[in-house]
Formats: structure tokens, C-alpha cells, sequence
């Protein structure tokens, strides 16, 4: 398969899209990248997050940059969402890599992620940009997202990469592995859920070595 034009990055609930810094400045040469706000989570617009809604506007950066396909790589959410794009229009996407996601995101971790939100201040979400409100939206929505049955659908090259002391995402992670057709499991050492900010030099390597030889 010939290496992908356009590279999206997706990030998490949490994040914005800086977070891929180390991977945008890395790009093979003749790669372009972008890295988006989600649909729904961007700041100043009162937009509701909705999964699919984030998936379409992901896949509008086929017009933006006058491309047939896309490579998308996402953690955490923007993992389940780079699925679902990869779902909704095959083929569009070339490649997936989903780093801390699955078919099946564990409901625990949305219990956690909910007390978690209940008992903090205000004031922690402002550096994400997030209200307790959204935050909590953005958390039942992916909790409640089950593609397991649909996975078989994914018809781009895939990697799925989990940190290795990221036990929450490991159940998830390797179910997705085994429902996409041909996808492959990577386990990163020294990382948790944030691969791409725990073991950036290990990450780029894997990202752009899956990328340039799929």
C-alpha cells in the first residue's frame, strides 16, 4: 500500500490538538498533517458531542486537502472516533492507528472518569477548555459506544498500539486487534494511556515505520 498523503492526528477528551507536537515535527518527508479540534469539544462553540458528527467533519479534511484517502491516528477518543470515520466511509481511510482505544471501551473507566470529574474544582478543567458538564457529555458518549460488532467493517491497514502499564485500555485494545481484519497489536513499554506523550521516540517510530511500509 502506498504511504498516506495526509496524516490526521485526533486527540483526547482533555487535550487539544498541541499534543501531537512531537509527531507533526517528525513527519516523513512528503507527508502532510493536521491536527484538529473534535467536533464538539472545540472552545467557543457550543457544540454537543456526538460521535458520528466527529467522525464526518474528521473526514472532511479529504476536500480540504484535495485527497482520495486519509491515514488517521487518535488516542483515547479521538482513537473511537478515527473508528468510526474508518466505519462510516472505508474507503476514505488508508490507515488507522488507535492508540488507547477499542471496540468496547471499558464502563469502569467511565465510572472513574465521572467520580473523578464530581470531585475536582472547577477551575481544573479550564486549561482543557472543558466544563464539568462536557466533560461528563464527552464521557458517557464514549462509554456508551459499542462497535464491536462492526469492526469487521474496517477495511483500512490498522495498528493498534497500547502502553504496557495501561491496564484499563489492554481488554479494549486487544479485542480491537482481533475484530479488525489484519489489524496488528504493538504494546509500548514505559507508557500508559498516552502513548504518543510517554515514549514519543519510540511512538514516532512505530507510527512512521507502520505508515511508510503498510
Amino acid at each position: 500500500m502506498t504511504p498516506p498523503r495526509v496524516l490526521v492526528f485526533l486527540h483526547t477528551v482533555g487535550q487539544n490538538p498541541l499534543a501531537w507536537q512531537d509527531q507533526v515535527t517528525s513527519l516523513p518527508a512528503g507527508m502532510k498533517a493536521v491536527a484538529p479540534w473534535l467536533r464538539g469539544l472545540r472552545p467557543g462553540r457550543e457544540e454537543h458531542f456526538d460521535l458520528d458528527a466527529a467522525a464526518d467533519e474528521v473526514l472532511g479534511q479529504l476536500n480540504r486537502f484535495g485527497v482520495d484517502s486519509v491515514a488517521l491516528c487518535g488516542v483515547g477518543l479521538g482513537a473511537a472516533v478515527a473508528a468510526r470515520a474508518a466505519l462510516r466511509s472505508p474507503d476514505a481511510v488508508s490507515h488507522l492507528v488507535a492508540v488507547a482505544g477499542g471496540v468496547r471501551p471499558p464502563k469502569v473507566l467511565g465510572r472513574l472518569q465521572r467520580a473523578f470529574a464530581r470531585q475536582v474544582p472547577e477551575q481544573h478543567f479550564a486549561g482543557s477548555a472543558l466544563s464539568r458538564e462536557k466533560f461528563a457529555e464527552v464521557v458517557d458518549a464514549l462509554t456508551r459506544a459499542d462497535s464491536s460488532k462492526a469492526m469487521a467493517g474496517i477495511t483500512a491497514s490498522t495498528l493498534v498500539v497500547l502502553g504496557a502499564d495501561d491496564r484499563l485500555n489492554a481488554e479494549a485494545a486487544r479485542a480491537m486487534a482481533e475484530a479488525v481484519p489484519g489489524a496488528r497489536l504493538q504494546i509500548v513499554p514505559g507508557a500508559g494511556p498516552l502513548v504518543n506523550l510517554d515514549q514519543p521516540k519510540l511512538f514516532n517510530e512505530l507510527l512512521y515505520g507502520f505508515l511508510t511500509a503498510s
